[in-house]
């Protein structure tokens, strides 16, 4: 998962591949079929285990806008060491897939999906506890919430400054 997420499908390799798992060409392809086949479990994996992690961090989190916050900060350490910022896998394979390939692009709609319901659920949370108007759509906020941060992970693999990532983060909180 970690070497797709750091290189992207087609930069990595099947030497990268048998490098990475220890396997022997004849085990990997015995065990996932093909290239296709490893990439598309090792992100169903990665969105998978990410969802899981987000609602354990809603129900952690002081509050559910700390919860937003905190997932906007985590841009900024989403770094591979050694390699730099690797961004968001979902992203990274959206922008490398696009719509060319169906079953990678069924696997970005429910990486997507699974993602916004987390952010609905904690906008559902903020509208109970009084942090967000009862006139805001938490669906609508969830939407916008996940396209600010493929954004700011965007701009953070770009290189933009930490200092302006902080700003725009503030203006993020702000329309909650």
């Amino acid at each position: 998962m970690q070497l797709f997420w750091r290189k992207g499908y087609e930069a990595t390799s099947l030497q990268d591949l048998l490098q990475a798992t220890g396997l022997s060409k004849s085990s990997l392809y015995d065990s996932f079929g093909n290239k296709q086949s490893l990439f598309e479990a090792a992100f169903t994996r990665y969105f998978d285990m990410r969802a899981v992690l987000m609602r354990e961090e809603l129900g952690r989190a002081a509050s559910p806008l700390a919860f937003i916050r905190n997932c906007l900060n985590s841009v900024l350490e989403d770094v591979a060491p050694g390699y730099g910022p690797r961004g968001c896998m979902l992203v990274n394979v959206a922008n490398e897939f696009s719509t060319n390939d169906p079953s990678v692009e069924k696997l970005i709609f429910l990486a997507t999906r699974r993602f916004r319901e987390v952010f609905v659920e904690a906008f559902e949370q903020a509208k109970i506890s009084g942090e967000v108007s009862q006139s805001k759509d938490p669906a609508s906020l969830a939407l916008f919430m996940h396209c600010a941060m493929s954004g700011l992970r965007t701009q953070v693999k770009s290189g933009i400054a930490r200092k302006e990532i902080l700003t725009v983060i503030e203006i993020i909180m702000a329309n909650f």
